[in-house]
């Protein structure tokens, strides 16, 4: 008899405490299931002196964008930073040796496309190189930073 006690209140403790976990699981599922994209680098091209990277930012807007330079790069050069539009997007930039901090003033919403545009650029000493951006977001509503990638820049040799 001792035993059949037992052993029905371990099952109904069990199925309780499945019980529990299963709604704790139900909830998990409805974080799990939302949808969510990292931002991409959908291009980046040499032409001339003016480099191009385009990023797409994902479902969260962007806060700030991080670019650590190419060894090869002495001068940053000028930067303008441009949505999908052509339309300038208002950027604070500070850079500290080969790392360069792009905070915007508004964040980058999703949908949007970024456009980093290097110009003046001297490609005398770099010509037939390759030049590797390395890209890192802060996003809204996430408290560390994404890597984002590497953005590969071939720029052309003088043939």
């Amino acid at each position: 008899m001792k035993n059949y006690f037992f052993a029905t209140f371990t099952t109904l403790f069990i199925a309780s405490t499945s019980f529990v976990n299963a709604e704790t699981v139900l909830a998990n599922k409805a974080l799990i299931n939302k949808q969510t994209t990292t931002p991409i680098i959908t291009r980046s091209v040499a032409d001339d002196d003016r480099f191009l990277i385009k990023l797409s930012p994902g479902t969260l807007p962007i806060k700030d964008l991080e670019i650590i330079l190419p060894q090869q790069m002495d001068d940053l050069g000028n930067m303008k930073i441009t949505d999908k539009s052509g339309k300038e997007i208002k950027t604070e930039i500070k850079q500290d040796k080969n790392l360069v901090l792009l905070t915007f003033t508004e964040s980058v919403e999703p949908g949007n496309t970024l456009k980093i545009r290097f110009t003046a650029i001297d490609t005398e000493s770099i010509k037939g190189e390759t030049l590797l951006y390395k890209l890192s977001v802060q996003q809204e509503g996430l408290l560390q930073r994404i890597p984002v990638g590497t953005a590969i820049i071939d720029v052309p040799d003088a043939s």
